[in-house]
């Protein structure tokens, strides 16, 4: 155990005596502490109450006890649980203060990863309470918002302005949800396999327009840089927020780096374990050229919630959304001060090396029909919902059945199996989900295709409608046409 000993009679109490484990411990030489007040250790980032504690004791020569972030001599922190007691003679006055130390490092950072996990466990609970019925109000309102807006007059244009005002605020709803459900990891994935430096390129316009004209967006992408299996939509997203925090930073002038290369984990690095695991990652470095991140604040910038912008001109939920989708791909994202040339802030995200072949484009298939006569089967229990479902596919040109429950549908399945399609919500009552009516019907009805729909989706249903087409509530009228045409047109697709 560190030990040290410190002389109160002399000027500044410093140490008169230390032992190998806690030079071992500090990094410094015994003639490097000798002589010296223990204040030495201290950083930026040690907390001014703890040390306050330490002296009040001493003055009063009293015990201490206390959990303190102290620096290495390389810089580098630990935490530091210090016991400080006075030592008398006989006679009961003051000779030395004894103080022993134990690095609690690892106990600090299973503690910080429990309360992570508590964090994101109430994050977890309460997206998940309130997303599901709240993409299906969305979802009505945007879905009579297009319907509307089909009927409304060419020249109608206070009309069309209002609409288009309902349409964006309830479009942002529907984003805040999602990145709640990001965050919480309870945004379903469809990941595969592919290259990051492919889904820089491809992207380039967006990221361009993204930072701004004052912005310039270096990249500089490892030719040899490793696969990995992600979501390619969510990975967007994310890298889009990155991208739009580092422009605010620069305040619209200046440079952006987009970094790829490969990175071996080794066992035995600190992080393993607590925030990831060993192993072989393909590393996405996004650094800007601004002031940085105040040191105080640089660890909470992945909470949700939490935001530097002023009132109205950020949510503080795109950050914790790339931390979330991070954490739910196997990876993770970590951020800190030193971007190019040791200025600016850094963001890293680390996904895990993937094995497999990448798979060759598909070949472009023709303009989706605008919609046909085919019967589509639609299960929805929520009233409001499944109505305005029924309008919109009426609207497109299909013959829609209407109802509210897997065992409903089932039961109409006996009577007429005539259906081209099967539309259905995941989440229902009654005992039969979504996934498990379309397994039913993939079994039984083989020639009805099938087409999921959810606003949110746990880890047990995921895995079950990875092999099914989907579509996140809150859709658009064209977008449910175009899935609906992709299921039933696609090659290959059941007659």
């Amino acid at each position: 155990m560190p030990m040290i000993v410190t002389d109160p009679h002399q000027p500044d109490n410093p140490i008169i005596f230390c032992n190998d484990a806690f030079t071992f411990m500090t990094g410094y030489r015994e003639e490097e502490i000798l002589g010296s007040n223990c204040r030495f250790l201290q950083g930026p980032e040690t907390d001014p109450e703890a040390i306050n504690q330490v002296r009040s004791a001493i003055a009063k020569q009293e015990e201490a006890s206390v959990e303190v972030l102290n620096y290495r001599k390389n810089g580098s922190t630990f935490w530091n649980a210090l016991f400080v007691s006075p030592v008398f003679d006989e006679n009961g006055q003051l000779l030395y203060y004894f103080g022993s130390q134990l690095d609690i490092s690892r106990r600090r950072e299973a503690e910080e990863a429990l309360h992570e996990a508590q964090k994101m466990e109430a994050v977890g609970k309460l997206t998940g309470g309130i997303a599901h019925d709240f993409n299906n109000l969305l979802q009505v309102i945007l879905g009579y918002v297009d319907m509307l807006e089909a009927r409304l007059p060419a020249d109608d244009r206070s009309g069309r302005r209002a609409v288009e005002a309902i349409a964006t605020s309830a479009a942002r709803g529907a984003t805040l949800t999602q990145q709640l459900l990001a965050f919480a990891r309870k945004q379903e994935l469809r990941d595969r396999l592919l290259n990051f430096n492919q889904l820089i390129d491809g992207f380039r316009p967006i990221i361009d327009r993204t930072a701004g004209d004052g912005v310039e967006v270096v990249r500089k992408l490892d030719d040899h840089l490793w696969n990995c299996r992600i979501d390619p939509v969510q990975a967007e997203m994310a890298l889009l927020n990155i991208v739009a925090n580092a422009r605010d930073a620069t305040g619209g002038k200046g440079r952006i780096t987009i970094r790829t290369h490969n990175m071996v984990l080794p066992q035995d690095d600190p992080a393993v374990g607590q925030k990831i695991d060993a192993g072989e990652y393909a590393v996405v470095t996004i650094s800007d050229d601004g002031p940085g991140i105040d040191t105080a604040i640089v660890d909470k910038v992945f909470d949700p919630f939490f935001t530097t912008k002023e009132m109205g001109k950020g949510t503080g939920l795109g950050l914790a959304m790339v931390y979330g989708f991070m954490r739910q791909s196997g990876g993770l994202a970590t951020v800190r001060n030193g971007g190019e040339g040791g200025h600016g802030a850094c963001f890293s995200l680390w996904f895990p090396r993937a094995t497999g072949t990448m798979p060759q484009r598909a070949p472009a298939l023709t303009k989706p029909n605008e919609g046909g006569r085919e019967r589509v089967l639609m299960v929805e229990d929520q009233i409001e919902v499944g109505e305005l479902g029924r309008e919109m596919l009426r609207d497109l040109g299909y013959e829609v059945s209407l109802v509210s429950s897997g065992r409903a549908a089932l039961e109409l399945l006996k009577s007429d199996a005539d259906y081209r399609l099967l539309f259905t919500d995941i989440l229902m009552p009654g005992g039969m989900n979504g996934v498990a009516l379309a397994n039913a019907v993939r079994r039984d009805y083989p020639h009805t295709a099938v087409l999921l729909t959810t606003g949110y989706a746990d880890e047990a249903i995921d895995e079950g409608a990875r092999s099914y087409e989907l579509i996140r509530k809150p859709y658009r009228r064209n977008e449910l046409n175009e899935r609906i045409r992709q299921v039933l047109d696609k090659p290959g697709a059941r007659t």
